[in-house]
């Protein structure tokens, strides 16, 4: 039979139950042995409108029963994006800001991701729409017994029940990433980290001025890459440089004249774009070479975030621990940073112990100046 868009596109997508183009595409190829473009078939749609619509309706509107069984064709990047449920999650996250700022693109598009491999994975199929808070904790389970971490479903899916006014969506405990924390009490001296910086500008000099950054600032690796030349400041010899944390806030930093001097280095005279001709896996790759050299006893899945750790380290040493200060010149919280990165090492507070401790008792006091203690 000879392929007729206007009665094959309709009937494949129904028979697929997908709107998707590729694979319309590639069932014509098998059905009518015609080969034709995706872009013909999109195409097609948007001369078709009303068309398009109606295929909507049946293919991804159609709630199905608590008792009917879910499509997997609803779960194709373009149909689940279309559903009610999901479509009002994604305005919900494009309206909302932080300190006047949208939420990155790429933001939306992670959790947009880990809600749809989500209920994709459980062994039962749940719909979006009808989705509730005990389908969440059955997923929460199922992925833990698969050994997922489930930090980033949680909070995905904590949202999403929020955006839909779902019952108890506050009762989801989202809790911390795997493997939060227990890195703490990790610290090599000042000289280690210049050994591995020294290593790494032998290497890769742009590298090298990526490290500075997150050496002395604690600037995380992947707001360091995605850094923007009009995002640099230069005022006074001192500098500024916004980036953006997570996908989600922007945060300025102020720089030491050295950092400011690689930086110019890098630069040039271009004057907007990318700072940084980088990939996450090429500095990480060098940088793991440079710590395994200097410091084989480290144990790194992350060996870029190596440097933020170590600038909190060292920060929280000069400050004599002082989180507030520390929290304030790294831009975080207090209560992250004692999680994270500051570990008090016992050495230390034996130390306070020695000193402080005689001082509660004023008598005390008096008897250790007699004795000569």
């Amino acid at each position: 039979m000879k392929y007729k868009p206007s009665r094959d596109i309709p009937k494949f997508a129904r028979e697929l139950k997908t709107l998707s183009p590729s694979k319309i595409r590639d069932h014509v190829l098998r059905k009518r042995n015609k080969e034709i473009t995706s872009e013909s078939v999109t195409m097609w749609f948007k001369r078709h409108p009303d068309v398009y619509e109606q295929l909507s309706k049946e293919i991804i509107e159609g709630l199905p029963t608590e008792k009917q069984a879910v499509s997997k064709a609803i779960f194709e990047k373009h149909a689940f994006e279309e559903l009610p449920s999901v479509k009002d999650w994604i305005l919900y996250m494009r309206t909302r800001r932080v300190k006047g700022k949208p939420l990155h693109p790429n933001y939306l598009k992670q959790q947009i991701g880990l809600l749809r491999r989500g209920l994709e994975t459980h062994s039962v199929l749940k719909h979006p729409d009808r989705l509730t808070f005990r389908d969440a904790q059955e997923i929460f389970m199922e992925l833990e017994e698969k050994g997922k971490d489930t930090y980033g479903y949680r909070r995905a899916f904590k949202d999403f029940l929020k955006s839909k006014g779902a019952e108890r969506w506050e009762q989801i405990g989202v809790g911390k990433p795997r493997g939060f924390g227990t890195m703490k009490h990790l610290f090599v001296d000042r000289d280690t980290v210049h050994n591995v910086l020294d290593y790494v500008k032998r290497k890769d000099i742009e590298v090298y001025v990526a490290d500075n950054l997150m050496w002395h600032n604690g600037i995380r690796i992947g707001a360091v890459l995605g850094a923007k030349v009009e995002d640099f400041k230069v005022q006074n010899g001192w500098s500024t440089i916004t980036v953006l944390e997570k996908f989600r806030e922007h945060k300025t930093f102020r720089l030491i004249p050295e950092v400011t001097d690689l930086l110019k280095q890098i630069i040039g005279d271009r004057t907007k774009g990318k700072i940084f001709d980088l990939t996450e896996r090429r500095v990480n790759r060098l940088n793991r070479e440079a710590i395994e050299h200097f410091a084989p006893d480290i144990d790194l899945k992350m060996p870029s975030h190596f440097f933020r750790h170590m600038f909190f380290q060292h920060l929280l040493r000069m400050l004599d621990w002082n989180y507030d200060k520390a929290s304030a010149i790294g831009q975080t919280t207090a209560q992250s940073l004692k999680e994270s990165y500051g570990g008090v090492p016992s050495g230390d507070v034996q130390a306070w112990e020695k000193e402080y401790l005689p001082k509660l008792d004023p008598e005390s006091e008096m008897k250790e100046e007699e004795e000569g203690y």
